[in-house]
């Protein structure tokens, strides 16, 4: 199986000028003189950077770690008390995926500690920041119209992101017997989220994909292509804002700077 280092990647990231006063002229007070640039203040000792390989258990606890996202977001969604009326079987399906992603995480889980790592029981805290607690916040906010809408709208993203990264890690993997685990993984997530599609753009329209005269943009299809391409997800959530749009996130599958590396815990 290929590895990749962090070290090779995070090295390409530049230094930032911000933080760096040069000496106009002359010697100043509480600058220290020597071969290097001089600065004002104190400059932190540099730290190395550890260099972490992508193997079989980093890849299957990054895996686990979607599996405790869309856990998180299911209980947060049922928290909410937004599945009423016509939005009433959404909170059954709801509870139907949560449990399925339970058992996900527990038979990734389970691999992992076949193979001697240490299972990862927590959302991925990089998606978490950069993802979900933003869509959250957007969903909940007191001026959004419609966030039960919304709420199924952020999962069917989160469920056709899993089956992504599913795809992605397939690749990866060096054992069949894993590679095998994470198609059947991978599969459920694809009809998940075609569940999700169905209950949002409904009927034999909704199958196949399609364009909104009215926006231009692509509708939700429940196949919505051919299987393989890996592209961003664009989630529009939340209240709409002063020059009549509303927010959008984009949704990518986990990168180096993301991945349950051995080092990464659940705190």
């Amino acid at each position: 199986m290929n590895r990749y280092s962090r070290r090779s990647v995070l090295r390409l990231g530049g230094v930032s000028a911000a933080g760096i006063l040069l000496a106009a002229c002359g010697k100043q007070a509480g600058v220290e003189e020597n071969n290097n640039i001089r600065a004002v203040g104190v400059v932190p000792e540099a730290e190395g950077l550890s260099n972490v390989e992508v193997t079989d258990i980093v890849l299957l606890r990054t895996a686990a770690s979607l599996e405790y996202n869309a856990i998180d977001t299911y209980e947060a969604a049922l928290g909410l008390g937004v599945f009423t009326g016509a939005f009433a079987a959404a909170g059954d399906i709801a509870k139907r995926m949560r449990d399925d992603h339970r058992g996900h995480a527990d038979a990734i889980n389970g691999l992992v500690t076949q193979l001697g790592g240490q299972p990862f029981t927590c959302g991925n805290p990089r998606l978490n920041e950069i993802y979900i607690s933003p869509a959250l916040a957007l969903i909940t906010d007191a001026d959004n119209e419609n966030p039960a809408l919304d709420v199924v709208v952020l999962a069917h993203a989160l469920e056709n992101l899993a089956a992504q990264t599913y795809q992605g890690v397939v690749t990866l993997l060096s054992d069949k017997a894993l590679r095998q685990a994470a198609m059947g993984i991978g599969q459920d997530e694809a009809r998940h989220a075609a569940v999700l599609a169905q209950a949002l753009n409904p009927g034999i329209a909704g199958v196949l994909p399609s364009v909104n005269e009215a926006t231009g943009k692509p509708n939700v299809a429940t196949v919505p292509g051919a299987f393989g391409p890996l592209t961003p997800i664009s989630v529009t959530v939340g209240p709409v804002n002063a020059d009549g749009t509303r927010n959008s996130l984009i949704l990518e599958t986990p990168s180096l700077n993301s991945l349950a590396y051995d080092d990464v815990t659940c705190a």
